[in-house]
């Protein structure tokens, strides 16, 4: 009956680390926007209260139209960043970007709304798992996405908020 107790307890704790963006075998789109280069650089995620290890991204170029992000996670168990390799690009859909991001190990891409806020701040929206939804193409895909890019509950409630450093 304790146990019982403790997992539901933890339950919700479980949802909250399990959850991540939508995944696909396919992109949205071919990468087609070249990198900019104001987007180089080190970004760290900013929170409400002050951080002295605080999660980042590095980001650099791989070809004209690809960053690699290097995602730097601070465990304070450990006391030592985990780092993530990622590719990954934007692809426009209407005037919404959508960040196209592929782990190192793994050929599923995720997905993200990214908005520049100004050119030292950006902020990442997952898009929703909760899409049952299969899909083909890419076309199909990205035809789904400009459907419903511009409603609240096609992404995750946390968002995050980054700062160049």
């Amino acid at each position: 009956m304790k146990n019982a107790r403790i997992f539901i307890a933890l339950l919700p704790l479980l949802f909250l680390l399990t959850a991540c963006p939508y995944s696909a075998d396919f992109p949205l789109d071919k990468p087609t926007q070249k990198v900019d280069s104001g987007l180089l650089g080190k970004w760290v995620e900013q929170s409400d209260s002050p951080n002295e290890n605080p999660n980042f991204f590095a980001i650099t170029k791989v070809d004209a139209n690809t960053y690699q992000f290097e995602k730097n996670d601070y465990n304070s168990n450990d006391k030592n960043y985990t780092k993530e390799i990622l590719t990954g690009y934007f692809t426009p859909v209407g005037k919404v970007m959508f960040l196209n991001l592929k782990k190192q190990d793994d050929d599923k891409f995720y997905f993200y709304k990214v908005e520049l806020t100004d050119k030292q701040n950006f902020v990442m929206h997952e898009v929703t798992d909760n899409i049952d939804e299969k899909f083909a193409t890419a076309n199909e895909l990205k035809a789904f996405f400009d459907k419903h890019k511009d409603l609240s509950f096609f992404y995750n409630k946390d968002e995050k908020k980054y700062k160049k450093q």
